[in-house]
């Protein structure tokens, strides 16, 4: 049986540095996406095996994951101070 992820809080796109670009880069790939997604339709369907299609959404894909990380990151990071600091008070 699979391991089940824990779950966590991603702090907010505001509170992430750089965050900025990776939400920009992330429109703009979503924009391709969508221009390519009206070459792929032919007789009102859209061909989702059409290689610029499935480039086109692997890329909004990885722009994601990296927003993500990013995001992650810095939750993990805030936790880490957060428990550090709640130890240093509970010593004192």
């Amino acid at each position: 049986m699979a391991k089940e992820a824990k779950k966590i809080e991603l702090a907010k796109i505001d509170e992430t540095p750089g965050a900025d670009a990776l939400v920009k880069r992330l429109a703009q790939r979503r924009k391709r996406l969508g221009q390519v997604a009206e070459q792929a339709t032919k007789d009102g369907t859209l061909d989702t095996s059409d290689p610029k299609y499935r480039l086109a959404r692997k890329r909004v894909k990885r722009a994601q994951r990296r927003l993500r990380r990013a995001r992650a990151r810095v939750a993990r990071v805030r936790a880490k101070q957060g428990g550090a600091a709640s130890d240093a008070a509970a010593q004192s």
